[in-house]
């Protein structure tokens, strides 16, 4: 008996929140502006600004889909001047929600290495990699899940690449923000 009160108590965490397919849970815009003393704190963080912002999808749920997509999260990084920027498609897991980043059609040559920062070559041509971002007091947690490969800007050769093995680049405390800030 208190294995099946366990399991179902380990179900419930689980699950998403209820009406998750009626309402889009952390919906909203966020963002962080890292300051002079935060960056000098933390000379190896490459992101200078993020921003997030999330919505409810518009694609429709196909029958059958395992994790249906809640939520699509549009995310702006800065290096120095420079913004990158990925769309989500992002289910519930666990806790948050969970994003795949989408697929630049822009070919470049394969980097030789996978070292984080601006680079003028794709660590994959087919995977973008993925971020998950979580409910937190202060705000949402942005956290890269796999490797992460942001598009530059509209010259198309360029992209910010962050590892989920790098500190520094890892995670992101954002906090609510004005619709502005994510336009």
């Amino acid at each position: 008996m208190r294995r099946m009160v366990l399991a179902a108590a380990c179900l419930a965490f689980l699950a998403p929140p209820a009406g998750a397919e009626e309402i889009v849970p952390l919906a909203g815009c966020y963002e962080r502006v890292y300051d002079a003393g935060w960056l000098k704190a933390h000379r190896g963080q490459i992101v200078r600004r993020a921003t997030l912002l999330v919505t409810k999808t518009n694609v429709p749920e196909t029958p059958g889909e395992q994790r249906p997509v809640l939520a699509d999260a549009l995310l702006v990084m800065w290096a120095d001047e420079t913004a990158f920027s990925t769309i989500g498609a992002c289910y519930w897991d666990k806790i948050g929600l969970a994003c795949n980043a989408s697929l630049s059609a822009v070919k470049a040559p394969l980097c030789k290495s996978g070292e984080d920062g601006p680079r003028a070559c794709r660590l994959s041509q087919t995977d973008p990699g993925a971020f998950e971002i979580a409910q937190k007091s202060a705000g949402l947690m942005l956290t890269v899940r796999e490797r992460l490969e942001l598009p530059g800007p509209t010259d198309g050769r360029t992209f910010l690449y962050l590892s989920p093995d790098n500190a520094e680049n890892r995670s992101f405390l954002l906090q609510p923000a004005p619709d502005a800030a994510c336009r």
